[in-house]
């Protein structure tokens, strides 16, 4: 059988701005920046992947990356051994994909070609990789410290009208005791609380935190200290009434790898344009298999759902309300807590003529 090869690669970015500004801990934020890549194979086969940053931030350097390091060693190769390819790419590049822009570029890519693999197979990506489920749990996402009270209970009702049983919200602020207290009793006992902490103590702290979380039956305290010491977070964990989440800023499987040796979440977050691609992703939900942790995801939650349902140990999508309009060809709206995967061969995720048309920047 003729190999099926990659004959062009695209990128583009897609500047697409939140309905408000956002704010947690470590800033305020206008929009997501998509970094979209598109493949064409020599069967005329297309496969997109995309990473993300905020408000441009190294979106240039991220494309540049992905056009001068990554496209030339791309082409001409077979897209039905994803795992040889990202070898190839990383293995020539590994100086510089210590993280940051190399592992975000590294990311879109190779999301491209599993995407590009399945739809060769005749399959939807999380068929491919052992699912068998069309139906994925959400849990809400938001809680930005710019909000007001009112605010903040609204957006956690809105999640409940669709059957969401769990919502996060920010600390960091002047006011979190009071917030997650005003959470409690809006919501009631039955609905579920997370934090997410965005790297914003110091152990001691940290500590102290959970504390006063663990009075309101708060189910995750999520990145409560610096993501890049680990051996913090293991403190952390060790004398933590609340268990942790962590993983959004955790690069490769090996960094997820660390975590599970040191026991330092009960929840794993990769981040599907951050953690190393699909390629990675696997060996990530492996890890959380084998150490009987909970599989959830950072963002992106119209590619990540396909991967939570392809394994045991997936948990549930980050749902988060940032965009008036939907960017994407396919509805990803929520019906009675969950999503349902599009019945369509790979991951099903491209971004509309509409929203290329209007968000376009380069």
């Amino acid at each position: 059988m003729t190999a099926c090869t990659v004959s062009k690669v695209f990128v583009s970015v897609l500047d697409v701005p939140f309905e408000k500004p956002i704010t947690s801990a470590l800033g305020t934020y206008m929009g997501f920046d998509y970094i979209v890549v598109e493949l064409q194979t020599s069967d005329g086969i297309s496969g997109y992947g995309y990473s993300m940053s905020l408000d441009r931030r190294g979106t240039k350097a991220v494309v540049s990356y992905i056009e001068n390091e990554l496209i030339p060693l791309m082409l001409f190769q077979d897209i039905n051994s994803p795992e040889s390819l990202w070898l190839r790419l990383w293995s020539l590049n590994k100086v510089r994909m210590r993280g940051g822009v190399g592992v975000h570029a590294l990311s879109a890519v190779d999301t491209a070609v599993w995407d590009a693999a399945a739809k060769y197979s005749g399959l939807p990506l999380n068929l491919m990789l052992g699912g068998n489920g069309q139906k994925v749990p959400v849990y809400g996402s938001g809680g930005w410290l710019s909000m007001s009270d009112n605010e903040l209970v609204a957006e956690a009702l809105r999640h409940a009208d669709r059957g969401i049983t769990a919502y996060k919200l920010k600390i960091g602020g002047e006011r979190d005791k009071e917030r997650v207290e005003l959470l409690r009793r809006e919501t009631g006992d039955g609905f579920t609380l997370y934090v997410d902490a965005n790297q914003n103590y110091n152990v001691a702290d940290a500590i102290s935190a959970a504390e006063w979380l663990s009075d309101f039956n708060v189910a995750w305290l999520e990145e409560p200290v610096l993501a890049d010491c680990p051996w913090e977070l293991e403190k952390v964990a060790a004398e933590s009434s609340v268990p942790l989440a962590a993983g959004e800023n955790v690069y490769f499987s090996w960094g997820f790898q660390d975590l599970c040796n040191r026991k330092a979440a009960a929840y794993l977050q990769p981040d599907i344009g951050r953690c190393g691609g699909v390629t990675e992703w696997i060996k990530i939900a492996h890890l959380a298999d084998a150490n009987n942790l909970r599989l959830t995801s950072h963002l992106l939650h119209e590619v990540s759902a396909c991967l939570i349902s392809a394994f045991t140990s997936g948990f549930a999508v980050e749902l988060m309300n940032l965009f008036q309009n939907n960017p994407f060809t396919r509805d990803f709206s929520v019906t009675d807590g969950h999503i349902t995967l599009p019945n369509t061969v790979g991951h099903g995720v491209e971004f509309s003529q509409e929203a290329r048309k209007n968000y376009t920047v380069f």
